[in-house]
């Protein structure tokens, strides 16, 4: 007489009944006991499936290009120089609207290299530098109750990338000149942040992108109108002043938003009019490393995000079709002094400005953008 796994006693003279439930009993555990082996095989699946799906999302960044590939890429996005204009804005520290670092320091910089830019330009290529100073006031229906604002003195620098000045021989009433489109970043900040990707990342995209459309000999069809807007963090009142007052607002007839709430990552496309499908058609026609979410801008349409972006003031205050972009991902950062050039890694730079480069370049091309009609 032995005694078995489960507790059973096996005599050698079993009866039928004993044999019957002592091989059910077995069956059962040797069942449970595959099912618990599968069980971490599909758990360690879905594991990879996830990171996977995320790495794909979110990290999978081109590799940075450098000084070194100008021979090769005289035309492209250059990441090495965007960083180099990152590293000295974020060197000011926090950039709060108000405060030196902000007012004379970034506003000093900007315009100093937008100025070298100029220098190097292409001679057949215009480009205009205005700092705009401007107060107003308005109101926004911020829930629950909505908000007055009101604003002073704060400062927008402008950049317009002159086009080219012809008549659209298929629409003989629309002039060309009439239509620009509009690139939008903040080079404020929160209190206590550097804001590397916050917006600072994002205006130097707009610097490289001006530096490299600048260089070119052909002039596109349309104007691009650069805002670096000084005020964002206080409830967007430079973009306010901007589309309100500026002397070349009245010729933007589409814009591009470019924002971040996190830090690193792809620039992820999550706001759209839904009434501008060609806006949409571009993107997908000329943007090399497409990243796009139907599910972001429902759940920011929602509400259940306590924030918003220029985009609103754009669409809300002149009725502009519009594309609004930010990168997501480490929110945790957004926000902190963790929002740094430590964990800000050089290809998230390489992605935006490949993108928004080559989505500018088709848009202010297009003759379609010749066409478009705003509705305020």
């Amino acid at each position: 007489m032995s005694l078995l796994d489960g507790g059973y006693i096996d005599c050698r003279r079993q009866t039928g009944g004993q044999k019957i439930i002592f091989d059910s009993v077995y069956s059962k555990r040797n069942v449970h006991h595959i099912w618990e082996g599968w069980s971490f095989v599909v758990l360690g699946v879905l594991i990879l499936l996830g990171y996977t799906c995320r790495y794909n999302l979110h990290e999978n960044l081109p590799k940075a290009l450098g000084n070194s590939d100008l021979l090769y890429n005289p035309h492209s996005f250059i990441a090495e120089r965007a960083w180099k204009d990152l590293k000295i804005l974020t060197n000011f520290g926090p950039r709060v609207v108000g405060s030196y670092s902000n007012e004379v320091l970034a506003v000093d910089f900007l315009k100093r290299e937008i100025s070298y830019i100029k220098q190097l330009a292409h001679k057949n290529q215009r480009i205009e530098l205005d700092v705009q100073v401007v107060s107003g006031t308005y109101w926004t229906g911020f829930k629950p109750y909505g908000m007055t604002t009101m604003y002073r003195n704060i400062q927008n620098v402008v950049v317009k990338l002159h086009g080219e000045y012809k008549l659209n021989q298929g629409h003989p009433n629309t002039n060309f000149k009439d239509k620009a489109l509009l690139l939008n970043c903040h080079f404020d900040t929160v209190p206590g942040s550097p804001g590397a990707s916050d917006d600072a990342a994002n205006c130097v995209v707009m610097l490289e992108i001006l530096r490299v459309l600048s260089r070119s000999e052909k002039r596109l069809k349309h104007s691009i109108i650069f805002l670096f807007n000084g005020a964002e963090e206080t409830g967007l009142q430079a973009s306010h002043g901007f589309i309100t007052k500026h002397k070349w607002a009245p010729e933007i007839k589409a814009f591009i938003n470019l924002e971040s709430v996190g830090s690193g990552g792809k620039e992820l496309l999550f706001q759209n009019n839904r009434n501008n499908s060609w806006l949409m058609q571009m993107y997908a026609d000329s943007v090399p490393y497409p990243s796009a979410q139907v599910a972001a801008e429902e759940i920011f349409d929602s509400g259940l995000i306590p924030s918003d972006t220029d985009y609103r003031i754009f669409s809300n205050f002149r009725g502009l079709p519009g594309l609004d972009f930010a990168h997501i991902i480490n929110g945790q950062r957004y926000h902190t002094k963790f929002d740094s050039l430590d964990y800000l890694p050089n290809g998230s730079i390489q992605h935006t400005g490949c993108n928004i480069l080559e989505l500018t370049k088709a848009i202010a091309d297009s003759d379609e953008f010749g066409i478009v009609q705003v509705s305020i």
